[in-house]
C-alpha cells in the first residue's frame, strides 16, 4: 500500500463507520464522555492525535503508527482494557494498516 494514498477523510471514514456499526449493535452511543473525556473525538486529525483516553495520548509524535495507543487500542487493547470498540465489531487488519500508513506518512489531510 502506498502511504501517500491514505488521507484524513479515509481515516475518519474508517473510525466513523466502525463506531456506527458498534452503536447499531449495542443500541447506544459509543463515546462515553465520562470515560473518554469531553474532548474525545476525531473531527480533525489534530483532535484525534491529541485525544487522551485511559491516560494515554492516542498519537504521539515520533511513535511509529503500529505502536501508537490508537492502533494498539484498535488492534489488541491494553491490559484489562479490551480491543476497541469494546466487544466489536472491530476494524479489519487491512483497515488498521491504512491507519498505520496514514500515521507513518505524517497524518496528511
Amino acid at each position: 500500500m502506498n502511504d501517500a494514498e491514505i488521507r484524513w477523510p479515509r481515516v475518519k471514514e474508517l473510525l466513523d463507520n466502525i463506531m456506527e456499526r458498534w452503536e447499531r449493535k449495542e443500541g447506544r452511543k459509543a463515546l462515553n464522555k465520562e470515560i473518554h473525556g469531553s474532548d474525545f473525538g476525531w473531527d480533525t486529525p489534530q483532535q484525534l492525535a491529541n485525544c487522551v483516553t485511559y491516560n494515554r495520548t492516542l498519537i504521539e509524535p515520533g511513535v511509529p503508527g503500529k505502536d501508537t495507543s490508537l492502533v494498539v487500542f484498535l488492534a489488541t487493547g491494553v491490559g484489562p482494557i479490551g480491543r476497541m470498540p469494546l466487544h466489536g465489531p472491530f476494524l479489519k487488519d487491512s483497515e488498521l494498516e491504512e491507519i498505520v500508513c496514514w500515521i507513518d506518512s505524517g497524518m496528511p489531510e
